[in-house]
């Protein structure tokens, strides 16, 4: 199921990216990039609650649910991984395939949820940073950020060599 959905919305990222002025020919070579407007957020989290509820993934191999954080996403933290995240990180795969998904919750101290951060690996997106989409949502999915974040780029890229994912490493 999760293929299916996963197949549909990189359809979709392609014909809207096909119509979109955000990239010039000089910025790219056409097929080179996706446009970061090209990528919907707010209809990915739609797609990760309703249609394959990520609630229903397995956590990271290794790790538990709501696990010590460091503070960054909050005191605890859940990390939920599509099905072919969870295939190379048990095989020992460093670099995740594209049309993976991390999703990681961030809880308070009171374990209340506090925010929501997803990781998706979009083929042609950011290939300086590994192809990754980032984005943060409040806890009823409202869209905080998304796309090229920098605050996300700069922590994660210290970890780059394992496709920027700190649990990978």
């Amino acid at each position: 199921m999760i293929k299916k959905l996963m197949f549909l919305v990189l359809m979709c990222v392609i014909a809207i990216s096909g119509c979109t002025d955000a990239v010039t020919d000089e910025e790219t070579t056409a097929g080179d990039t996706v446009a970061e407007d090209a990528i919907d957020a707010s209809a990915l989290f739609t797609m990760l609650t309703e249609d394959d509820n990520y609630k229903d993934w397995n956590i990271w191999p290794g790790k538990e649910a709501m696990m010590d954080g460091n503070g960054v996403h909050g005191d605890y933290v859940s990390i939920y991984v599509s099905d072919n995240a969870l295939s190379a990180a048990e095989v020992g795969g460093e670099i995740m395939p594209y049309e993976t998904f991390v999703v990681k919750e961030g809880f308070n101290s009171d374990e209340e949820l506090t925010g929501v951060y997803l990781m998706y690996k979009a083929e042609g997106f950011d290939q300086e940073n590994n192809d990754w989409f980032w984005a943060a949502y409040s806890p009823d999915g409202t869209v905080r950020s998304e796309g090229q974040l920098k605050g996300c780029i700069g922590c994660h890229e210290g970890n780059a060599e394992a496709d920027y994912i700190f649990v990978n490493s």
